[in-house]
């Protein structure tokens, strides 16, 4: 049986460091996780961690994309911000940012990294429930886009699917973990229709 590599070893054949975030993929987390990172999955704040879990789970167990989780935030701690994101490592091919309220971050990281896609998530918080990050995210200026999804979980779910679709572009089995899933919910589809007379007579008054 082969045995783990140490996190550290792990870190230096990648060549990550600890600013870099933390591991995941379908093996695990940290000095469980096997492969190079292909998607950063980014948010302000660690209260942003479950539904960001979503985006997580869907990239890792769906599609078998390894990814970086890390917390940005560009109202506490700008700086660091800046210098983690200027300095990704080059197997990343996509950005996912998570923010609420005025939702600078997935702004910001489209502005500091013209070379990589930037998908939004807006989260649901606050007096306007997500709203004011949505527009936010949805009224950048000319030249530094952002790819905006849903508020809250189907945004989360969706910006992985999202992510994993520009991967897919120089990735052929990815393309084929993408088809699989999309015939997966046609199934369930089929299961309800097989399901749904009995359904309907348990629902009819007797």
């Amino acid at each position: 049986m082969q045995q783990k590599q140490p996190l550290k070893d792990v870190r230096d054949a990648l060549n990550l460091t600890e600013d870099h975030g933390v591991l995941v993929s379908s093996e695990g987390v940290g000095d469980q996780a096997i492969g190079e990172p292909k998607v950063l999955i980014t948010m302000g704040s660690d209260s942003d961690l479950p539904l960001m879990m979503k985006a997580v789970n869907t990239l890792c167990n769906e599609f078998g994309i390894p990814c970086l989780v890390q917390i940005n935030s560009v109202h506490r701690d700008l700086r660091a911000a800046i210098q983690h994101i200027e300095h990704l490592p080059a197997s990343i091919q996509v950005i996912i940012a998570c923010a609420g309220g005025a939702a600078h971050l997935p702004g910001n990281i489209a502005d500091l990294r013209a070379d990589l896609p930037v998908i939004g998530v807006p989260r649901d918080l606050g007096a306007l429930k997500g709203i004011d990050a949505l527009l936010s995210m949805v009224q950048m200026p000319e030249g530094a886009p952002v790819a905006v999804m849903a508020i809250g979980d189907a945004g989360a779910v969706n910006a992985a699917i999202h992510a994993a679709k520009e991967v897919a572009i120089g990735d052929p089995t990815i393309r084929e973990r993408l088809q699989a899933y999309a015939e997966k919910r046609k199934g369930k589809v089929k299961r309800q229709n097989e399901t749904l007379e009995q359904k309907l007579r348990n629902e009819r008054p007797s």
